[in-house]
């Protein structure tokens, strides 16, 4: 497109885009790119535009580690070749091979659900690195409209039905509004190649069974289906806005140390449904797992008799509601703990409470230096290598007279234990043999004493 030549088709929806919703000029974005036609398409028309609409491009590659060593080495050069054709700043990263099918079968969650945690925290991790204003995803209409068809058959009620938004905070969407077909239009116009990701064929993930299976199925039935479903997106968009909004106007809940509150006779006094959209605006700010809290567990705050009753109204999926006097108090709570017993993987920005401990672990961004962090009790075995040579952790214990060892934070990286906190309960702290004054200083700034009574 030369400099005096309009924005037309595609390229005109993603410019209406960017003004729609206030993506200034000069702004700069970390386009996330994976070799597929919907980011290809996005990072060409962002690349473009910039002749008119002047934006500071980053691009961001993740290989998850999910498939054959030749395709993703043909799919970063590939990456590689076509930032260096638009003059682009690459950040990539490659987890090791099998470690999302392994993360997912540890965790219950699917492989689908892990490499979108991954993808994420990578992309916020290069965003930081770079000083970006937002980050660009190439989400289509398509994508929208299997994403609604998913969350209907899993009977997610409005917070997700709606679908994909346009914009959520950092994260921004410019193609949106765009089908798939517009989207292999521009490429074949400007002889652009494009990469097909293997793992988009297979069946077994949830996406690619309804985008390939159940929508050509369903659409035969009810010609015009796409269009019928973006629609109502739309129209379950406003309303969710609505009760966002209007629920954040009535409950206005005060920040304090590891949480929020409110007074409790002001929480019951509105419809449950507000309750609801209350806490899951709050529940995000709280826990470090990016995994939704499903809707059986947060309903018990539609109920005016159990939040009446119960001391502790809701307790998991890294949260707490509980009581404490007259006020409801949210609080980030650790998920999978037992009675004595926490582990806490560092993320990114976040409280994590450990009321059991009276612990409460604070995450400001996350530490690249030696990987993350796993800050958990003492496991039997654990040793820990100082300069005087290696030394079982519960050896350490018994010198200190330590009495309830399991509090005590242990913290661990994949080179094994780096340190033994002992600060926090007046005891002392113990660091690995070779850890800098620096690292030692800011793994005790993430750990603190839960000065407020929880229980």
């Amino acid at each position: 497109m030369s400099s005096t030549e309009e924005p037309r088709g595609i390229e005109e929806q993603v410019l209406r885009y960017l003004q729609r919703f206030e993506i200034g000029r000069g702004s700069s974005l970390l386009v996330a790119l994976s070799g597929g036609p919907d980011s290809l398409c996005l990072l060409s028309i962002l690349h473009d535009l910039q002749k008119r609409y002047p934006l500071s491009l980053y691009v961001a590659y993740l290989d998850h580690g999910m498939r054959s060593a030749s395709e993703a080495a043909r799919e970063l050069e590939f990456v590689r070749s076509t930032c260096a054709g638009m003059g682009l700043e690459l950040v990539w990263d490659c987890l090791p091979r099998g470690v999302i099918v392994q993360r997912a079968g540890c965790t219950g969650r699917s492989v689908e659900e892990v490499a979108r945690q991954a993808r994420y925290e990578f992309l916020r991790t290069a965003s930081a690195q770079n000083s970006c204003d937002y980050i660009a995803l190439g989400h289509t209409a398509d994508d929208q409209a299997e994403t609604v068809v998913m969350r209907f058959f899993q009977g997610i009620g409005l917070g997700g039905l709606p679908g994909i938004p346009p914009v959520r905070g950092d994260l921004i969407r410019p193609l949106i509004d765009c089908n798939r077909a517009q989207i292999l239009e521009y490429l074949a116009d400007r002889g652009l190649k494009y990469l097909t990701d293997s793992t988009n064929l297979d069946r077994r993930y949830l996406r690619n069974a309804v985008r390939h299976e159940l929508l050509p199925v369903a659409e035969r039935i009810f010609p015009g289906l796409r269009g019928s479903v973006l629609s109502l997106s739309k129209r379950l968009e406003r309303l969710r806005s609505y009760v966002e909004s209007e629920s954040q106007r009535r409950l206005p809940w005060k920040p304090l140390r590891g949480g929020y509150a409110i007074e409790g006779r002001r929480f019951l006094a509105v419809p449950g449904l507000l309750r609801l959209f209350s806490l899951k605006a709050l529940i995000n700010t709280l826990r470090a797992e990016s995994s939704r809290v499903p809707y059986r567990f947060l309903s018990a705050v539609e109920r005016d008799d159990i939040i009446a009753n119960r001391r502790v109204v809701l307790s998991g999926y890294g949260i707490r509601l509980y009581w404490r006097g007259a006020r409801l108090i949210l609080a980030a709570d650790i998920v999978g703990h037992t009675e004595k017993g926490y582990f806490i993987e560092e993320r990114n920005a976040g409280r994590v409470l450990v009321p059991q401990a009276g612990l409460l672990f604070e995450f400001d961004s996350p530490v690249r230096d030696g990987g993350r962090y796993l800050f958990r009790s003492y496991r039997t075995g654990d040793t820990i290598t100082l300069q005087v040579g290696n030394k079982r952790v519960k050896k350490l214990f018994a010198e200190w007279r330590v009495s309830e060892c399991w509090k005590i934070p242990v913290v661990e990286t994949r080179a094994g234990i780096v340190a033994v906190l002992g600060g926090v309960f007046g005891y002392e702290d113990r660091f690995r043999c070779g850890m800098s004054l620096e690292q030692g200083k800011a793994l005790k700034s993430m750990v603190h004493r839960y000065d407020v009574e929880v229980e």
